[in-house]
């Protein structure tokens, strides 16, 4: 998804329909989500993707989630999730937010090493330096925290003028859990969701770097 430029349309909707009132609720729920991305701009063509989805998914009989993700008026990727969220989430951004996602699938075990970087601007730096093996991030304790982004997928940086050093032309401030799970992406790092009670990271945010060559 990271090749295909935003903005993207990012859904999570409990998508349970198999009675006459859980298929009524979804479409309420439906609507609510839709304003809420004409609140924020999405085009036309990306409405119409979404909508179309919703359509023509078709939905297993016990309570689930629904994730989609939409850009230049295309649905590229949806997934059902075992549970649904606490409470649904529609939003325009410049990169799909995944982490909801990949928090509720089944957990990898933890890296042998322990964490060389820690906190936003550590891992940041990892990364510039292509030193990541693994990231780890915490999307609790990351929630709020926000970096930049450029046109180019190799502009990141903890604040807009550090960007504009590094030659983006551009600088768009986004989640910094949406940023890192692409810079893992790109940079093939293996990707942990973990929380506080498995392993402690400032801010929420962690890397096991790669060895030194030998």
């Amino acid at each position: 998804m990271y090749e295909i430029p935003g903005p993207w349309a990012s859904l999570y909707i409990d998508g349970t329909d198999h009675t006459e009132a859980t298929a009524a609720a979804l479409k309420l729920r439906w609507r609510a989500a839709r304003e809420t991305l004409l609140d924020e701009g999405i085009d036309e063509p990306t409405l119409l993707a979404l909508e179309g989805a919703l359509a023509q998914y078709r939905r297993p009989r016990e309570r689930h989630g629904l994730a989609v993700f939409a850009a230049q008026g295309r649905v590229h990727y949806a997934e059902a999730m075992p549970e649904p969220l606490c409470t649904d989430s529609a939003e325009m951004a410049p990169l799909p937010h995944v982490t909801p996602l990949l928090a509720k699938r089944d957990g990898e075990p933890l890296p042998g090493g322990e964490p060389a970087a820690s906190g936003v601007a550590d891992t940041l730096a990892a990364f510039e330096n292509r030193q990541v093996e693994a990231l780890l991030l915490d999307p609790a304790a990351l929630a709020k925290a926000r970096v930049w982004i450029g046109d180019s997928p190799a502009d990141l940086s903890a604040s807009e003028e550090r960007l504009r050093q590094l030659g983006a032309s551009r600088a768009h401030p986004v989640r910094a859990e949406d940023a890192l799970v692409r810079a893992a992406v790109l940079n093939d790092a293996e990707l942990i969701i973990v929380n506080a009670a498995e392993v402690r990271l400032d801010e929420g945010v962690g890397a096991v770097l790669r060895p030194d060559p030998a």
